[in-house]
């Protein structure tokens, strides 16, 4: 059984996990002690990406991203809430990597707007 997470935090059984992420990867990866900002987060976090239970094999049914899920892929009453949810949760993430990348999101923001079939 897997734990969801609750008003954007992991719950309990794996914020230990989640917590010890910052230290190996700065140890591990970067072959550095962890940087944090002024207010002690992590300067290498991208952003949370949060576990979006039955929209998965929703998309998998449907051969689409899962936050392009359409009500004719299932995606209908809190699903859709969750697709909407999903749709920001992945933009915000893009948006966060295009920026570390210096690119211009501007030029590419249509491929964030439009579905792909």
């Amino acid at each position: 059984m897997q734990h969801a997470m609750r008003l954007d935090r992991p719950v309990k059984a794996y914020e230990r996990w989640a917590a010890r992420i910052p230290n190996v990867y700065s140890s591990e990866v970067l072959e550095q002690e962890l940087r944090l900002d002024n207010q002690k987060r992590d300067t290498h976090c991208l952003g949370l990406v949060k576990h979006y239970r039955s929209l998965m094999p929703m998309a998998q049914e449907a051969h689409r991203p899962m936050f392009h899920l359409t009500p004719a892929d299932g995606a209908i009453g809190s699903h859709a809430k969750a697709v909407m949810d999903a749709k920001e949760n992945f933009r915000q993430l893009a948006m966060e990597i295009a920026k570390r990348c210096d690119i211009n999101t501007r030029e590419h923001i249509r491929c964030m707007t439009s579905p792909s079939v």
